[in-house]
């Protein structure tokens, strides 16, 4: 091979070596920067976040979210909501003060505009959780978001989606069980919220004659089996019934005990360890899914 054609050959390997890097980069920033996609519709997404609890309920323009999951899910669940056009939320509402479910709840309210902040008016005894918690509320104070204690009977309207507080036990001994219980609903559909409430929280719920018939149940404590009491669950009902935890987490959760139970009232379980985010929409009428 003459020195001219050698030269000639070199060149063009370079030139296709710098259009594939080039190429690559575009990908790569095409991927990283979240590109919107459709934001018509109805959903509630109950995202992976890990051993923790996040879910997203958007209407048209409106969203809420509920929990933020741990301090290190923070980038992905904003990466998350900016892909399905979330740029701002009407509400975000913290169940209760631990740090699986408020923990990237500061670095979302930097990153997304909040109108509104839900919470309970609980002082956690956990120092880390205390700290967490009082930053979140600073910066509310800061940045002059509306922050509001949990109240039952409160309802939030989401769009087609209307949020009503079941029961919001401020008094309760154990913090988890000082969740805020949310009902969901839309088109006759209902989407039951729990927290971490455990089954002396649901015990007072039976007693108070609340109704809490469901069609979509997000699992108490991530499937702990200090939760869902066989009676609580003849109750709900639900035809889906959605655990958020981790993989092989610390914990064992989901506990065999609970998906026991689960099974034995024939809905439909869903894990955020086997199935990543999992979103439900209403079509004709009936409850569809699909999971990521």
């Amino acid at each position: 091979m003459s020195d001219k054609v050698f030269k000639k050959v070199k060149l063009l390997i370079i030139s296709l070596v710098c259009i594939l890097v080039i190429f690559s980069a575009v990908l790569w920033l095409y991927d990283d920067a979240v590109q919107p996609t459709d934001t018509s519709g109805d959903f509630i997404t109950f995202l992976d976040v890990g051993q923790g609890d996040s879910a997203l309920i958007k209407s048209g323009e409106y969203a809420a979210l509920i929990d933020t999951g741990t301090a290190s899910s923070g980038m992905n669940i904003v990466k998350k909501l900016r892909t399905v056009g979330v740029n701002d939320l009407d509400v975000l509402i913290l169940t209760h003060p631990h740090d699986d479910h408020i923990g990237s709840a500061e670095f979302l309210l930097s990153e997304i505009p909040v109108d509104y902040i839900i919470l309970s008016d609980v002082l956690p005894r956990d120092d880390e959780n205390a700290r967490c918690y009082k930053d979140i509320k600073d910066y509310a104070v800061s940045n002059n978001i509306n922050c509001y204690n949990a109240t039952e009977g409160l309802v939030i309207n989401i769009g087609n989606f209307e949020l009503t507080v079941l029961m919001s036990d401020e008094t309760a001994e154990d913090e988890n069980n000082t969740s805020i219980i949310i009902m969901a609903e839309n088109s006759g559909k209902k989407f039951l919220f729990t927290g971490d409430a455990e089954t002396s929280a649901e015990a007072k719920l039976i007693a108070d004659g609340v109704n809490f018939d469901c069609d979509v149940l997000k699992v108490g404590h991530h499937g702990s089996n200090t939760s869902s009491s066989k009676k609580f669950l003849q109750i709900a009902s639900p035809q889906f019934s959605i655990i958020s935890c981790g993989k092989n987490n610390s914990y064992s959760h989901p506990h065999d005990e609970v998906l026991n139970r689960l099974k034995q009232t024939g809905t439909a379980i869903l894990r955020t360890d086997l199935s990543g985010d999992i979103t439900f929409k209403i079509q004709n009428g009936e409850i569809v899914y699909s999971t990521n």
